[in-house]
């Protein structure tokens, strides 16, 4: 859209001058596929001077650091032809491109705009540069290993690839894995020859694991490795269908206000604030945690649970010794709301030194 603008303003701007008096045979190039190693690409716009004053190219200015423009420098007299060439390399720019050479003339008619396109096909990767993370003989393409959003429904099951870059058969004995009560690993196929791709199982019990929102783990294939592997995942407790009666007789949590601004404070201070947390609902309002996205904040809530009708507070406290600037924390609150399991309590402001 960008590029059509552009050449829309381009039309317009030379109606005012007058027609362009360079005449080139192709103004918008496709260089069709072309591979990534495959050194520059070179395409050649010839042009005649159809006008009756000779002109001159000044300058011709690619949209990318990618492409090298050249062109003909000396005048181009009438009858005369010229060219504009563009050399674009595709070394790690895998994917579509679409790149434009801006022309500034003697004449400003003649300014015009010129297009190359096409498709870089990527240099095909090694094993070893496409899993890049080398666990001893295994290598995996990430060290995060995200199990996605669950819930504390089931346990569920994920495979992640995985290479075995050394000369021998690989497997993982219990013995050699480290791993939390809720995970376990398994081989998919149990042994991985020589040079072999296979996947790596993860089995996540979110129940066992006990926790809701992100959450991560660090597992280890060999006792004893330097390197560790993250588990992570994101918890939802898990809601039944519930009928319109059930739902009104449900748990609901409601907070006055959510959002506080504590204006502009010096560094080291820390900032106190209590939220009411009421209970609407017919049935005792259960809280399964609270997390913040900072280290910085800390809370203080006396009761896990509220029963129908009550209310109590839930005292947050920010440290602010770290901080400079403008800040934006979150506190989410988890509960046993089936409608608004997850709520958040936002804190802004300013620190200053």
């Amino acid at each position: 859209m960008k590029a059509i603008c552009s050449l829309l303003i381009l039309i317009l701007a030379g109606s005012s001058y007058g027609q362009s008096k360079l005449d080139f045979e192709v103004m918008d190039y496709d260089f069709g596929e072309i591979e990534e190693m495959g050194g520059p690409a070179e395409f050649t716009f010839n042009f005649v001077n159809t006008g009756d004053d000779p002109i001159r190219i000044t300058n011709v200015k690619a949209s990318c650091g990618c492409t090298t423009p050249g062109w003909t420098k000396e005048e181009i007299m009438p009858g005369d032809s010229g060219f504009v060439q563009a050399k674009y390399n595709p070394r790690n720019r895998p994917g579509s491109f679409r790149k434009s050479l801006r022309i500034t003339t003697t004449d400003a008619a003649s300014n015009q705009v010129l297009y190359i396109s096409g498709f870089v096909k990527p240099q095909p990767k090694t094993p070893e540069e496409e899993f890049a993370i080398s666990l001893g003989d295994l290598r995996l393409k990430n060290r995060g290993l995200n199990m996605g959003k669950i819930t504390t429904e089931k346990t569920i099951e994920k495979t992640f690839d995985i290479y075995n870059s050394s000369d021998s058969v690989v497997s993982l004995g219990e013995g050699d894995l480290v791993l939390p009560d809720h995970i376990t690993v398994s081989l998919v196929p149990n042994s991985l020859n020589p040079k072999e791709i296979g996947q790596i199982k993860i089995t996540y019990d979110p129940i066992r694991k006990n926790d809701y929102g992100y959450v991560s783990d660090q597992i280890s294939l060999a006792s004893g490795a330097e390197e560790n592997l993250s588990v992570i995942a994101v918890i939802d407790e898990h809601f039944p269908e519930m009928t319109a009666e059930e739902l009104d007789k449900a748990p609901k949590l409601a907070i006055a206000d959510r959002a506080y601004d504590f204006g502009t404070v010096t560094a080291g201070t820390v900032v106190e604030k209590e939220f009411e947390l009421t209970n609407a609902g017919k049935e005792k309002l259960l809280f399964r945690t609270v997390k913040s996205n900072c280290g910085c904040i800390t809370y203080e809530l006396n009761n896990k649970g509220i029963k129908k009708g009550k209310s109590q507070m839930l005292k947050i406290f920010f440290d602010t010794s770290e901080m400079r600037g403008n800040q934006y924390k979150s506190v989410t609150i988890y509960s046993n709301d089936p409608v608004t399991p997850t709520q958040i309590i936002t804190i802004k402001g300013k620190v200053q030194q």
